[in-house]
């Protein structure tokens, strides 16, 4: 790419640190210095250190270039776009993908330097490296990715992983660190005689480095009829994604992405490359199917089980909402929710018989903008699309009539709701079918902080629909009411993950086994105005603790929430995450991570640690 350069020379640009690190034996791991070394501290290598470092990974080290430099005065980092080019394409998932530093939601990376047109932009902060990594490791080999590892390890330099950079919870970026970017491990390969390891039987596979997006992966392997269960993003990478579970269109029939891996190419701290499979290195290998992304290892590769190119792929929309869009009064908001509840009770149940989708729900000004409506909505608006695999149109819609039926049956003025089921239709080609989940191109930039929970028929099915009501009702408040908030929907679970036999199941939390319904929310203000952006995160944070995870917890406390889109100050983490696998990921972090290398929010371990976004700091809490 030509905005890749090598840059070793000069001083490294970050935020002011005060204090130095050192050692405390008070800590719960005494061996380590109580902090990750900072520019600041005595021990933090010299430009020739760095220089050596690059030498020996084959001249693939880059000093952070922020990219949008170019729009402050006198270009201080000589950066190679120009700032139109930074400003147009920072609203999009592709732009920040291409990127070494960068990340979809750069309020992770503290606002570092950004364009004018970006949201938390201040001109009065300048440019700063800031909280993006200081050093990357643009990757194109395994070995030179475990000997970086190995380097910063033994230097006490925190290390982070970045594939596309389309990170809800900014596990991928951080102030003072090395990245490992793995975007450039991009090879494919499909083998339809891979020989599964300890047997011996042969699967058909795709065989992936781990820098692809699901757009890659997807399309190669449907040129050979062959497809994966991919996300539903076509620019979402495949790195973290995998490691953290991974649902999409194909999950709630073939399984999560993790209960696919049949073997993965880890580097490690320790400077080794591992092959992982149920044959060897098995507990890193159950670690790396669930487990959590850039916590145990960098993976370079992923040998995936792949299915057939369905024969047909049947989808239909549902819609829901008052009849009358002017209508505020209490009985017709009421009957909205009430008609959602019976909606979502009856996922289960048309799940198991093999119908899949995605949607999302709307309050008050949440759907102006996406949806085009002229003011706020009374009550809540659905907006659905559902699918299944290999069967027919009057199938689908044999499947879907009774909905609209049981809905309003149930509703004691129907003529208050509207109710809309189309009629389905069939396509013969899957691509065509994720080209379309993928008209709009990924947009970024924006602010992030989400809250997430999965949903079994203890939640749904078997409450009563005035409960179902209530709790979809408090689910989706906004810290500020009249903008309303949006309520996403996947029918991610079901017979899928449930049916994947027990050795192709890994770290992924168990709960997935029995739920249904992933839903996503938000609704909290990230005021970057008055607060840095970590205060700010922290802030919004705890009202989703009060107001969103607490009623999660009532409504369903033996479930979780699916990491990759979730809130990393949730405060049961451990619980909501990683569930009963949490203890043995412990284990195998202190067997593969003894340095506390890798760091994420929400990780493994992370409760003896804490990254301070304001001073840039990651130390240990005791």
């Amino acid at each position: 790419m030509s905005r890749i350069r090598i840059l070793l020379v000069g001083p490294v640009l970050g935020l002011s640190i005060g204090v130095s690190c050192s050692s405390n034996s008070t800590t719960p791991y005494s061996y380590l210095p109580r902090c990750k070394v900072t520019p600041s501290d005595p021990a933090w290598p010299s430009s020739l250190e760095w220089q050596k470092l690059n030498s020996s990974i084959g001249g693939s080290l880059l000093q952070t270039v922020p990219a949008a430099s170019s729009c402050y005065a006198n270009n201080p980092f000589g950066a190679p776009d120009s700032c139109g080019d930074v400003s147009y394409g920072w609203g999009y998932s592709y732009f920040h993908a291409s990127l070494p530093e960068s990340i979809d939601y750069p309020i992770w990376a503290n606002n570092s330097c950004l364009p004018p047109n970006a949201t938390g932009y201040d001109t009065s902060l300048g440019c700063h490296v800031g909280g993006y990594p200081s050093f990357i490791v643009n990757a194109t080999t395994p070995v030179q990715i475990a000997t970086a590892l190995k380097w910063a390890s033994d230097r006490n330099i925190r290390v982070v992983v970045k594939g596309t950079g389309h990170d809800l919870n900014g596990r991928s970026t951080g102030a003072f660190s090395l990245s490992i970017w793995t975007r450039h491990l991009n090879h494919l390969q499909i083998d339809n005689s891979w020989r599964v390891p300890g047997s011996n039987d042969t699967a058909q596979v795709l065989i992936t480095g781990s820098g692809n997006n699901w757009g890659d992966a997807v399309l190669y392997s449907l040129s050979h009829n062959r497809v994966v269960t991919s996300g539903v993003d076509r620019t979402v990478g495949l790195g973290g994604f995998i490691q953290g579970g991974g649902h999409g269109p194909l999950s709630s029939t073939y399984g999560l992405a993790a209960d696919q891996l049949l073997q993965v190419t880890v580097a490690t701290v320790a400077g080794d490359v591992l092959v992982c499979n149920l044959s060897q290195n098995e507990d890193l290998f159950w670690a790396l199917r669930g487990g959590g992304g850039g916590q145990y290892g960098v993976v370079t590769e992923y040998v995936l089980l792949t299915y057939p190119n369905p024969a047909t792929l049947t989808s239909a929309s549902i819609s829901l909402a008052a009849a009358n869009m002017s209508d505020y009064r209490d009985t017709t908001v009421n009957a909205t929710w009430a008609a959602f509840a019976q909606l979502m009770s009856s996922f289960p149940d048309i799940m198991d018989q093999g119908v899949t989708g995605s949607g999302a729900a709307f309050t008050g000004d949440s759907a102006s903008g996406i949806l085009g409506l002229p003011g706020p909505i009374p009550g809540v608006l659905l907006s659905f699309n559902v699918w299944a695999l290999n069967i027919t149109s009057d199938a689908m819609n044999s499947l879907l009539g009774p909905l609209r039926t049981k809905i309003l049956s149930n509703m004691s003025d129907p003529s208050l709701i509207s109710v809309d089921i189309s009629n389905s239709s069939t396509t013969t080609n899957y691509t065509d079918f994720f080209e379309a989940i993928n008209a709009s191109p990924s947009t970024a930039g924006q602010i992030s902080l989400i809250t997430s929970r999965l949903l079994g028929r203890a939640q749904l099915s078997d409450l009563a629909i005035d409960e179902v009501a209530s709790y979809l009702q408090r689910i989706m408040v906004s810290q500020t009411e009249m903008h309303g908030t949006m309520l996403t929907i996947g029918l991610q679970g079901g017979p899928g993950p449930r049916n994947v036999p027990q050795e192709r199941r890994g770290a992924v939390n168990p709960v997935w086994r029995n739920i249904y319904v992933h839903v996503i929310s938000g609704g909290a203000n990230v005021d970057t105005i008055t607060s840095t952006p970590g205060s700010a995160l922290h802030k919004a944070g705890e009202w989703l603790e009060t107001n969103k995870e607490a009623v999660f917890r009532e409504w369903a406390p033996e479930t979780g929430s699916y990491m990759n889109e979730a809130n990393p100050f949730n405060s049961e983490w451990k619980h909501d995450f990683y569930g009963t696998s949490y203890e043995r990921l412990v284990r195998i972090k202190r067997q593969f991570d003894p340095t506390y290398t890798l760091s994420v929010w929400s990780g493994v371990d992370s409760d003896f640690w804490e990254y301070n976004m304001d001073s840039g700091k990651l130390c240990q809490t005791a």
